[in-house]
């Protein structure tokens, strides 16, 4: 029997963050399994280096279409200059997709072109989308923009976005409470994150550090601004302590600068905000406690990376991840969404509580186990096959 083809389609993979890692892992795992024959397309990686390692055994194409950061125009001529980049994507990639002629189509970022463009081609394939945002991200992010035209450009745009998706095949998404909210029944499934790496060593057995951490792009998603108020309350009652933030920039526009701004102005003097690593296992095992302070997450990859190492943590309880990760006084503790001064409370607490602390990090441990890959592989697995039999009757 022939192989299931599966073709994943991605913006690039020289980021660092959450979606390149567990894409990485996953299409990896499914090129290595000898169940199906695996294509990455990127449009937007021109030559770099892929931030995590990809097995051989994953086919890769870079379209270089660059659509995204193309215009460089203003006024009417931008438009016309996005169109035209816009409708050559769709050219190019319709071309490679005819030629490989995949069993199934993934679309793994979410821009209103890449969804035209997958669903204009005429290929007989089922389309995928899926959703590492949150459907809560797309009209919460519009908050962000200050002024109202830019505000309602963006609403515009997010309307689009979910326009469609909704016309894809499938819709997967993360948490069972992201997929009750689509009200689309059997064509929204949930599939949660993988665990990437499970340390063999349980770092917690090491001596207290006094360093919280946190992990995430510096954007308006999450919620590093909260988190700076929050701290400062925190400091006051432990300045022994300390908080680390780790994260890229959000494509160029990222809040960095506005929080170094904002420890000055606090006067906060044990925040440190460093940039993206790809050593954060070793930053897990350096820290205490992790804090996650997000508008809105569709799972939070980082929660079960830093329970894995044995670190108790603390969240807003946003839509959709935190609730579905964390036992609330059992693996971690659950703070009512945008309180910060209840987020202090809590990190106060969980500073002052050693056995507690102790005990949250051990259960933590062992409660993200079954998000190991030989759990949650298989689910993968049966979502692919679950077309076979369609996919048969349509080649």
């Amino acid at each position: 029997m022939a192989l299931k083809k599966l073709v994943f389609l991605c913006n690039n993979m020289k980021s660092t963050n959450g979606v390149e890692r567990v894409l990485s892992q996953r299409l990896s795992l499914l090129a290595e399994s000898g169940m199906y024959e695996v294509y990455l397309i990127t449009y937007n990686q021109y030559g770099a280096p892929f931030s995590f390692p990809i097995s051989d055994k994953v086919h890769y194409i870079d379209l270089a279409t660059r659509y995204i950061e193309r215009c460089s125009f203003r006024g009417l001529y931008q438009y016309i200059d996005r169109y035209k980049s816009e409708r050559s994507f769709r050219d190019v990639l319709n071309r490679v997709l005819e030629t490989l002629n995949p069993d199934i189509v993934v679309c793994a970022d979410l821009h209103v072109a890449d969804l035209r463009a997958v669903l204009s081609s005429t290929v007989q394939a089922f389309r995928v989308v899926e959703c590492h945002c949150g459907r809560s991200a797309y009209f919460e992010d519009v908050k962000k923009f200050k002024s109202l035209s830019e505000r309602l450009r963006e609403r515009v745009r997010k309307i689009q976005l979910l326009y469609a998706m909704r016309k894809f095949d499938k819709i997967v998404v993360m948490t069972e409470a992201e997929r009750m909210d689509w009200h689309m029944n059997d064509k929204v499934v949930c599939i949660p994150n993988m665990l990437v790496t499970f340390p063999n060593h349980d770092f917690k057995s090491l001596q207290i550090q006094k360093r919280v951490i946190s992990v995430g792009r510096y954007a308006y998603q999450k919620g590093y601004d909260l988190l700076l108020k929050s701290w400062r309350l925190v400091e006051k009652k432990h300045p022994d302590w300390s908080l680390h933030i780790y994260g890229s920039n959000d494509g160029g526009i990222g809040d960095y600068q506005r929080l170094q701004e904002n420890v000055r102005l606090f006067r906060i003097n044990n925040v440190f905000l460093h940039q993206a690593t790809d050593e954060i296992y070793s930053c897990y095992a350096q820290s205490d406690i992790y804090v996650m302070s997000s508008r809105f997450e569709s799972f939070g990859l980082v929660l079960i990376e830093a329970m894995s190492c044995g670190l108790p943590v603390i969240s807003f309880d946003c839509k959709y991840g935190p609730r579905s990760v964390i036992r609330n006084e059992e693996t971690g503790l659950l703070v009512p969404f945008g309180d910060v001064k209840e987020m202090a409370a809590a990190i106060c607490s969980m500073i002052e509580h050693d056995k507690e602390r102790q005990r949250m990090a051990s259960n933590a441990r062992q409660e993200i186990l079954k998000y190991n890959a030989e759990n949650i592989l298989p689910l993968w697995y049966a979502f692919y096959e679950s077309f076979e039999k369609s996919c048969s009757s349509c080649k």
